[in-house]
Parts: structure tokens; C-alpha cells; sequence
């Protein structure tokens, strides 16, 4: 997220994703717990990807950092502004979410509470989950990488996944194996175009 654009797609796709319009208005903006973390989220992915471009820029990524450590605390969700998440990110329970900052994750992802997306330390630091496009990650489900799960893709609440899943596939359990091929497509289309 280099640019004032991307950050603007960004933030627009979330908002449609999480509050069903683009255009929020002046109480939501002011008030609203959910639309200041998405905002600061977004704001903050900017000003790390451009903290190097001058001494303002820094400062500026420092005081976001700041308001969005606040709203973190709030809701006791844990995910850095470095991390690579694609537009549309859905979260409708911003609650005990943990996401280690070097996961990737694709487009229109949906993640529930209580979720962690983490690594297995015996298999490198550096290991962790790659996730692609229209995912829906459970309440309480845990990944631990490193594993790549594919787009397309449900994983079921509480479960515990730990190696690669394919396109196109419902999980669930402890360990998570396969129940379906036939995804519903609620959860699927790209709501928010270029």
C-alpha cells in the first residue's frame, strides 16, 4: 500500500465489507469503535509503507501508531499495520483476534473472534500461513503455518489447521480435514471493484 490510491481502495472496500456502504457518516466517523480501527488500521498499512520518505513521515507514522495501539487495546485485537492484508478485510467481532505480522492474507477475508493466525516455532520463525482471496476464518479457529490455504476457502469454528489447503474447500476439527468441495458464495464475491 504505497500510495494515497491504494490506501483509498483500501479503506473503501472495508467500509463497504463492514458496514455495507462506502459513505459512513459524521456520527459513525466520530463515534463508532469499529470504523476507527478499519480507518487507523488502513491509515497506519500507508504510513508504514511510506515512513521512510522524511523525518514528517515518521513522526506521522508514530502518532497513528499511537490512536491505533489505543483502539487495539479496546478490542484486544492484535494486528500490526505491516501486515499484508488485502481489501475487504470483514471482521464483525472485533474480539481476541491475533495475527503474527509476516502473514499474508488475499482479498474479501473474513475473520471471526478469538482467531490466531500464528507459526509453529519448530518449523522456523519465518514460517507462517500464506492465505488467498474470499476466505472465512471461524470463530476461535487457530492457524498455524506453515501451510498455505487457497481462496475460496471455510474453515470451521474452532478448528486447528496446520497444512495446506486447496481451493474451493470447507474444513473443520482438531486437526482440520476436508467435509466439502461446495463453498457458498455469500462469503465470495469481490464487492468492491477497482
Amino acid at each position: 500500500m504505497n500510495n494515497l490510491n491504494d490506501f483509498k481502495l483500501a479503506l473503501k472496500a472495508d467500509l463497504f465489507r463492514n458496514f455495507g456502504e462506502v459513505r459512513v457518516g459524521i456520527a459513525t466517523k466520530l463515534f463508532n469503535g469499529r470504523y476507527k480501527f478499519f480507518f487507523l488500521f488502513r491509515l497506519c498499512q500507508f504510513l508504514y509503507a511510506n515512513r521512510q520518505n522524511g523525518i514528517i513521515s515518521k513522526l506521522l507514522y508514530r502518532l497513528g501508531l499511537f490512536f491505533y495501539d489505543r483502539v487495539q487495546r479496546r478490542f484486544c485485537v492484535e494486528i500490526e499495520p505491516r501486515t499484508k492484508i488485502g481489501r475487504g478485510l470483514f471482521l464483525p467481532h472485533l474480539n481476541g483476534i491475533v495475527l503474527n505480522p509476516d502473514v499474508i492474507i488475499g482479498d474479501n477475508c473474513t475473520i471471526l473472534h478469538q482467531v490466531t493466525i500464528g507459526n509453529n516455532i519448530f518449523k522456523g520463525l519465518n514460517s507462517l500461513a500464506v492465505i488467498g482471496d474470499n476466505v472465512q476464518i471461524s470463530a476461535g479457529a487457530k492457524i498455524i503455518g506453515p501451510c498455505k490455504i487457497g481462496s475460496n476457502v471455510v474453515i470451521g469454528a474452532n478448528s486447528v489447521v496446520t497444512k495446506n489447503i486447496s481451493d474451493n474447500q470447507v474444513v473443520a476439527g482438531v486437526p482440520s480435514m476436508v467435509l466439502s468441495d461446495k463453498v457458498s458464495s455469500i462469503y465470495n464475491e469481490y464487492l468492491v471493484g477497482e
